[in-house]
């Protein structure tokens, strides 16, 4: 009953709410606002309307981002219930070892990330020093690491409840290209995860990787669009439709816009379209 009438009173408060907390991995990372670019991200747009503070960042899980969150439902001077959290599951495997890499959960064992950026002496050091912990550490926590994203969904659930606190759940990682999110995946057949939705509690049912993908209508093609031409992994459109889908979301209202599919970046290669197909033709 003190539950029913706790979110009942923040129903009440959800259009004085000012304030939006984001955690999160690259599709919600403030740092591509230095790329030059001639549109405006998600999380820009809510800046209109509430006071944003985003910890996202590129290339991260939850084993960063629930850092962040730790420290925040655990700050005694923050009043949760002015708080509308926004959060990003990304892959279990991204453990934030000092710039190096994932694992492969077929394999059981780490893997060196293939980027030019990580390459420096240092952190592939680091990695070949320190290989046969980080193995030992993947393989004996393979299954909590694998399981983990569904128990990080129930927490992120528990504390909407708990504190009282509008929580609005993304998946940003795709099931189809990878094994990352496998058991919410293996457990799709049997639960209905629409069931957690509530006044202060909404996992959408897309992952955002998906709706990237599905931008591009060459996309199995290998062809990659990204920063300055998408920030974020998202074209202007979608940007606009996150935005407001989020705003829907903040009202209960969960009927959400469909994103764009199948955007036409041809001219950014200048290149033209097969009218038969939709693919490009290359010279």
């Amino acid at each position: 009953m003190i539950l029913e009438k706790n979110v009942i009173r923040k129903q009440e408060n959800l259009f004085t709410n000012k304030k939006i907390i984001i955690f999160g991995d690259s599709f919600a990372d403030p740092a591509s606002a230095h790329t030059p670019t001639l549109y405006m991200a998600w999380y820009e747009y809510l800046e209109k309307d509430y006071n944003i503070t985003n910890h996202a960042l590129s290339g991260t899980g939850p084993h960063y981002s629930f850092k962040e969150y730790y420290k925040f439902i655990t700050d005694n001077e923050i009043k949760k219930e002015d708080y509308i959290t926004i959060f990003l599951l990304s892959g279990e495997d991204r453990i934030r070892f000092p710039n190096m890499g994932s694992m492969s959960f077929d394999n059981k064992e780490s893997w060196w990330i293939n980027n030019p950026d990580l390459r420096r002496k240092k952190n592939k050091t680091y990695y070949e020093t320190f290989k046969s912990e980080i193995d030992f550490l993947f393989l004996t926590m393979h299954d909590e690491l694998e399981w983990s994203n569904f128990k990080n969904l129930g927490f992120l659930y528990m504390n909407s409840l708990l504190l009282n606190m509008k929580t609005i759940v993304f998946h940003s990682l795709r099931h189809s290209t990878h094994t990352l999110i496998s058991a919410i995946s293996k457990m799709d057949s049997f639960f209905d995860f629409s069931k957690l939705n509530n006044p202060n509690f909404y996992l959408y049912p897309i992952e955002l990787e998906a709706i990237a993908d599905e931008e591009f209508i060459d996309f199995e093609e290998g062809i990659d669009i990204e920063e300055p031409i998408r920030r974020n992994h998202f074209s202007q459109e979608n940007h606009t439709i996150l935005y407001e889908n989020i705003k829907k979301f903040i009202k209960n209202d969960y009927n959400h816009i469909p994103f764009a599919k199948n955007i036409d970046y041809s001219y950014n290669f200048e290149k033209n379209r097969d009218t038969k197909t939709g693919k490009f033709i290359y010279d």
